[in-house]
């Protein structure tokens, strides 16, 4: 809880207070200062520590978007010329032909200005590295916009646009947060992908704001993944949330050639004339279908490769089956060159070699419909969690 001091302190806004400076320049190039400070009692958002101090930052940029006199949109972005170390801090702007018969944006930090002049979300969703340094500096966005107010920049309050979460994970009672170097969260609109130095938590995250939301959270140490789906949530923009999920992680059984496709298992096959179920490693893989599909873990025929080809298209099927009291969440097949498949449903083609399952985790997953050709197998990875 402590390092979610910040939480009342780092959420809900920054003030601006603006001193302008427009001295007579006939080429309308006119170089404007507005200072920005932190109020006491109200929340703000940059140089962010664990005990909710905020004070501005050496280089420190924000960015103003505004109209010229032609009509165009401009981003001019100010640099901190001074209060670094203190919660007042004048920026220093350059506009050409301000129209100051238009609004100004104040977007802040100046890293969440794109160049199509609106919130670069693409950074939000790709970049983040679960630090509280990186967030202050660069996602902790706020924003507001208003008219010139006597031909000088508005002062404005600034308004934060996202909900900041300082994410702790368990798996059951061990706490696996100082462990996860990689964590992905999904609204189903959003997903945002973290990547981290091992280290002890939070782990720091910025998102947009949901409203009784699923998200789907998935995170990893390198070797095991774990999951997390949480339903109905609502992350309100200009709140902080220190939040614990218990994660559930997950484990992975490989088919390939040191264990199934193999010498050792030549006399096994799966087709309309042999359709007794195989089990390999405790799963299982099942035939439905009289149109000639065939699962061979072994065949001599085809440069000793594994063989796998479905018959969607007329009816058959292969159906997967995890062992007793667990569920797939995830089924690969990777091939040694091009598999013939039409992604449908929840199978995709992430590419040309490979066809992946990924789906509502369940005790079994039937591949069928369309007409699968994985004739040279190099594996099949299934991805498990207990029911």
């Amino acid at each position: 809880m402590a390092a979610l001091a910040l939480v009342g302190a780092m959420m809900t806004g920054c003030s601006s207070d603006d001193d302008i400076l427009q001295p007579e320049n006939k080429t309308n190039v006119v170089t404007l200062t507005a200072t920005v400070g932190f109020d006491d009692g109200v929340a703000a958002t940059r140089a962010v520590t664990g005990t909710g101090v905020k004070t501005f930052g050496t280089g420190d940029q924000m960015a103003v978007i505004y109209k010229n006199t032609s009509g165009g949109t401009i981003k001019a972005v100010g640099t901190l010329t001074s209060g670094a170390g203190t919660k007042s801090g004048t920026f220093t702007f350059t506009l050409t032909n301000p129209d100051k018969e238009q609004n100004v944006t104040y977007i802040y930090p100046a890293a969440m200005a794109n160049a199509d002049f609106a919130p670069n979300y693409d950074a939000l969703y790709n970049n983040q590295d679960g630090t509280l340094a990186t967030l202050a500096s660069n996602f902790d966005f706020c924003t507001s916009s208003g008219a010139w107010v006597g031909g000088n920049l508005p002062s404005l309050t600034l308004e934060n646009q996202l909900a900041i979460l300082a994410i702790n994970l368990k798996n059951g009672s061990t706490d696996i947060t100082s462990t996860i170097t990689g964590m992905t969260l999904g609204d189903g609109t959003n997903t945002y992908s973290v990547t981290r130095e091992a280290a002890a938590g939070p782990i720091y995250v910025a998102i947009r704001p949901t409203t009784g939301a699923t998200i789907n959270v998935t995170a990893t140490d390198g070797t095991y993944e774990y999951v997390k789906t949480l339903s109905g949530k609502t992350y309100d923009d200009g709140n902080g949330y220190n939040v614990t999920w218990n994660m559930t992680k997950l484990t992975k059984v490989t088919w390939n050639s040191t264990n199934v496709f193999n010498v050792s298992h030549q006399m096994d096959k799966l087709d309309e004339s042999s359709t007794t179920p195989l089990t390999y490693e405790g799963i299982t893989i099942s035939l439905s279908g009289t149109h000639g599909s065939n699962f061979y873990p072994y065949s001599t025929a085809d440069e000793n490769a594994a063989v796998l080809v479905c018959y969607g298209d007329d009816g058959d099927s292969f159906t997967f089956t995890a062992p007793s009291g667990q569920e797939f969440t995830k089924i690969e097949i990777i091939n040694n060159s091009y598999v013939n498949f039409d992604a449908y449903g929840d199978w995709t083609k992430p590419a040309d070699h490979k066809i992946v399952w990924r789906g509502t985790a369940a005790n079994a997953v039937t591949l069928g419909t369309v007409d699968t050709d994985a004739s040279k197998l190099n594996s099949i990875v299934f991805t498990l969690k207990d029911e």
